[in-house]
């Protein structure tokens, strides 16, 4: 039987503050051992999305598809836009399979 391998996932959901601006979610998934490339591990994407919501929905659909877990925590950072409202989100959970 195999070992298990610990894997990372992190995403990451940040506003471009500019007017019109989007928000771009990265979403990645990284492993301690390289023999394994299921899933793709080790690989990044990125798309932009227009609100938030939409944006957490994508990262929200991306740990179903990788990973055992149904959601990931998203956390506000403490980058803040000029009325206050946070402009990154982060979140990250360990898996093994």
């Amino acid at each position: 039987m195999a070992r298990k391998s610990t894997y990372l996932f992190s995403a990451s959901a940040t506003k471009n503050t500019e007017k019109g601006g989007a928000w771009l979610a990265k979403v990645s998934l990284t492993n301690n051992t390289a023999d394994s490339e299921e899933f793709g591990a080790g690989t990044t994407e990125l798309t932009a999305w227009s609100n938030a919501s939409a944006c957490k929905r994508w990262i929200k659909a991306k740990v179903q598809l990788m990973t055992p877990r149904k959601s990931v925590k998203m956390v506000a950072t403490t980058a803040k836009d000029a009325k206050g409202k946070p402009v990154q989100f982060d979140g990250s959970l360990l898996f093994k399979k």
